[in-house]
């Protein structure tokens, strides 16, 4: 079989495109596993926070967006904004009673979705009985839209309601 330099030079490009291709995908797998990593980092380091006693306005500010947006189970409007994201922490420490929320922890879900600077997963929030406030365990399942931000990524909204996740 005869080849013209046509040929040659279109086969040759066919082989360094699917060489490329696979590089390329390579690096945007390494890019999103990367990028989960500091998601999953976001929560554990939002665990460790409350563990050590950070404030619900520390809390909120390390973990929303200003314009952050939050519904639960059962509510009828939303809350928006960096005064409403304090609000819904601090009324969820007085739910859990004093140092209930110290005996919560994030689990987040794989998959992890990501596009660009925008991410969502799913989370489960297990919190440990705080008698006599909490008699028995807290579980509550939750989905996250996260923002890559100057500050890192945030939950620009978050949905919630009492459960777990079946896996």
């Amino acid at each position: 079989m005869k080849f013209t330099k046509q040929s040659k030079f279109f086969i040759l490009a066919m082989m360094c495109a699917a060489s490329y291709s696979a590089a390329a995908r390579d690096q945007a797998s390494a890019t999103r596993d990367a990028t989960a990593q500091e998601i999953r980092a976001l929560f554990k380091s939002q665990d460790e926070a409350n563990w050590n006693g950070a404030t619900p306005e520390q809390l909120a500010h390390r973990f929303y967006t200003e314009d952050a947006i939050i519904i639960g189970e059962g509510e009828e409007t939303t809350q928006r904004g960096m005064k409403d994201a304090i609000t819904a922490l601090v009324n969820w420490n007085e739910y859990l009673g004093p140092g209930g929320n110290k005996a919560c922890q994030f689990n987040v879900l794989d998959p992890i979705m990501i596009s660009g600077d925008m991410a969502s997963t799913f989370v489960t929030l297990s919190c440990r009985p705080n008698p006599p406030k909490t008699t028995k365990q807290e579980t509550i399942r939750q989905l996250f839209v996260l923002k890559r931000t100057p500050k890192g990524w945030r939950v620009a909204q978050e949905m919630w309601e009492m459960g777990g996740m079946e896996n």
